[in-house]
């Protein structure tokens, strides 16, 4: 059976007229394939998986951990990394991300990855998951009668800081009932020391990590029948392993409306009790609506960035300052945020009002919108969603550090552009379409845009 008769097309396009981008299915497995044609030397792979969890025992982050120690084929710790640093690679690595969990390695030259790749691919597909390697990653008392394990003193290390505490209670409102999207997927320290077992972590392997929920993001000079021949001995143990169960798809259920907005309080332990945190957040566009997710987006970097901007100007540009980021999670229904630091603790109950004063003028007309620094926004945003397309497709200089820092969150942010190739292609590949059309966009249009999603009661989190 030739490799046209194994794997079908799905689609294929240019992104921005530069990179030809091509999606593959398997017709034996379901398993998907993107590949993109970058040019340059490194070949990038990600293999990634839509992965949910409804509770906070941390069992995709947990998994994660433990899809390195071993698998069916290569049933030892560190050979995958071994063999990875002799197909020109340095090591592998891998995120936990709410909607998504994301294995990745890079070579240089395509003969190492092709070589790597089924290698990784056993692993991910057919761990070992020993009870052994479980309680050593995840979690025991060590023999000085304190809580070990890599995944756990991961969580200990931040599940109490300001800004996890604030972020998981920020969720927590934004998405209520039956919702992934408010859940740790992490783990929380409780659980991962009373709740979560190695039993469930193969029951959630068993439920997720299948070739039909699979997909390959290879970036990079290496053909299509290159990646099929080197896959086809992997597909047919795949194959060999018989029919596999009845699988929906994760999050497809509906988002749970927001009633109510919420005002809430969250304490954390700081050696500074002088400052603390406020979080303001809005329920945006849904994530298929891409022209309403840029515009958000524009309109989010209008208020915030340099010092001519009005959140900027009422909150930094004041004595005592505090400091104001964004930012929008792209989920079925998006979350917009705004993360007010540093703000002094007895400013913090004011911090709502101000904000609130400062939207409503700009969407009444009391202040008026600057048009000619929107259109210089628009601009810059154009440009940098070209840069930062090209950036996550080559990946020339990133790091392999994942976790809570600004860099992973960073890497996280432009892998989404990769990781959306899996739905709406043509749409995501030609965004700078959405920005030039942005551009012609008149004044009534951003405070419309204003009106609709940021003007209404916030939720809003302060901890200190």
């Amino acid at each position: 059976m030739s490799f046209n008769e194994k794997y079908e097309v799905l689609c294929q396009e240019v992104s921005n007229g530069l990179v030809p981008v091509t999606k593959y299915k398997s017709k034996r497995t379901g398993l998907t394939i993107c590949l993109a044609e970058v040019e340059g030397p490194l070949v990038n792979g990600f293999f990634c998986l839509a992965t949910e969890a409804h509770d906070d025992d941390g069992l995709p982050h947990t998994l994660e951990h433990l899809i390195f120690l071993g698998s069916e084929d290569y049933p030892y710790k560190g050979v995958l990394d071994m063999m990875a640093n002799r197909c020109l690679a340095q090591g592998t690595n891998a995120w936990t991300d709410t909607d998504h969990t994301c294995y990745t390695v890079m070579t240089a030259g395509s003969q190492g990855f092709l070589n790597l790749m089924p290698v990784y691919l056993d692993h991910v597909l057919y761990p070992t998951l020993t009870d052994a390697a479980y309680v050593t990653e995840v979690h025991h008392v060590n023999g000085e009668g304190e809580n070990a394990g890599v995944v756990y003193c991961e969580m200990q290390a931040r599940e109490n800081s300001g800004e996890s505490r604030c972020h998981l209670a920020m969720l927590r409102q934004m998405y209520p009932g039956h919702c992934g999207y408010k859940s740790e997927t992490g783990g929380i320290m409780a659980n991962l020391r009373t709740s979560t077992s190695n039993d469930k972590v193969r029951d959630y392997h068993k439920s997720f990590y299948r070739p039909d929920n699979l997909c390959l993001v290879i970036t990079g000079q290496v053909s299509a029948e290159e990646v099929f021949k080197a896959l086809d001995p992997f597909e047919e143990k795949i194959v060999s392993k018989g029919s596999l169960p009845p699988h929906t798809r994760p999050w497809m259920s509906a988002v749970p409306p927001l009633e109510a907005p919420i005002d809430q309080v969250v304490p954390y332990p700081s050696d500074d009790e002088s400052n603390g945190l406020v979080y303001a957040a809005w329920r945006g566009p849904q994530a298929k609506d891409l022209y309403g997710m840029s515009a958000v987006s524009v309109l989010l970097e209008y208020l915030t960035d340099t010092s001519v901007a009005p959140l900027q100007r009422d909150f930094v540009e004041i004595n005592p300052p505090a400091n104001v980021r964004n930012s929008v999670i792209e989920a079925t229904e998006s979350c917009i945020y705004l993360k007010f630091y540093n703000v002094p603790k007895a400013k913090l109950h004011h911090v709502k009002e101000r904000l609130f004063q400062t939207l409503g003028n700009l969407a009444n007309g009391t202040e008026s919108m600057d048009m000619s620094r929107m259109k210089s926004v628009v601009h810059r945003r154009y440009w940098t969603h070209s840069i930062a397309w090209k950036t996550a497709l080559t990946i020339h200089s990133r790091s392999c550090a994942s976790g809570t820092s600004s860099t992973g969150h960073r890497k996280r942010r432009t892998f989404h552009l990769i990781l959306r190739i899996y739905m709406q292609l043509r749409q995501r590949l030609k965004r700078r379409g959405d920005f030039k059309k942005l551009k012609d966009e008149v004044a009534s249009f951003w405070t419309d845009l204003l009106k609709k999603y940021f003007v209404g009661p916030p939720s809003v989190v302060r901890s200190y």
